[in-house]
């Protein structure tokens, strides 16, 4: 009787959880002090696991409502959209939709993930993490490329390019200047060779 009243620790009502949205809104707690709408319909908010309230309640950030440290993606770079700085990070706290669409969100290197979610903010988001080590593609590393946003008509060398032209180096990056403002820009070549 005492432990289903919640009057011993841990156990029955008291370990119940439920979403803390009058709080820090990022969690389940399990204190026993969730408001009487969610102790009035248990089966709606309570849940008797962590994880399942979680499940529930934020599933769009699971692994942080469960205090998960390490995902399957753990190290991997991914935007972090919650943040102000707009700027990458690998902390292995991503939401579970980037968990669970990881080609579409998550990267190897800070490079790759600054250039396809904040190319409007690319040298500070690439800066944000000093310690990041940088990986020099040998494909793609000084290859030179069309430069559709800054300068749509001229080719340019300075790894910079977005991720889908270093995944197929061989249907967009060039080994001369020549050759990529040939290719890309023929229609104003001269001008292409000048960065003009």
């Amino acid at each position: 009787y005492l432990s289903c009243m919640g009057q011993l620790d841990n156990i029955c009502a008291r370990s119940l959880f439920y979403p803390d949205w009058e709080g820090a809104n990022k969690a389940c707690l399990d204190d026993g002090n969730q408001p009487n709408y969610m102790q009035n319909a248990p089966s709606t908010y309570l849940s008797s696991q962590k994880q399942d309230c979680c499940q529930k309640h934020y599933s769009w950030d699971y692994n942080n409502c469960v205090g998960a440290k390490k995902t399957q993606n753990f190290g991997k770079y991914y935007p972090d959209f919650d943040g102000a700085k707009h700027v990458c990070v690998n902390d292995g706290l991503q939401p579970m939709y980037m968990d669970l669409s990881s080609a579409h969100w998550m990267y190897d290197t800070l490079k790759e993930c600054c250039a396809t979610h904040y190319s409007w903010n690319y040298d500070e988001c690439l800066g944000s993490n000093p310690n990041a080590p940088v990986v020099n593609d040998p494909a793609t590393y000084n290859k030179w490329f069309p430069d559709w946003l800054n300068s749509p008509q001229t080719c340019k060398n300075d790894n910079t390019q977005p991720p889908y032209m270093s995944k197929k180096p061989d249907s967009w990056m060039y080994d001369t200047q020549k050759e990529c403002c040939k290719d890309r820009f023929g229609y104003n070549y001269s001008g292409c060779l000048k960065g003009k």
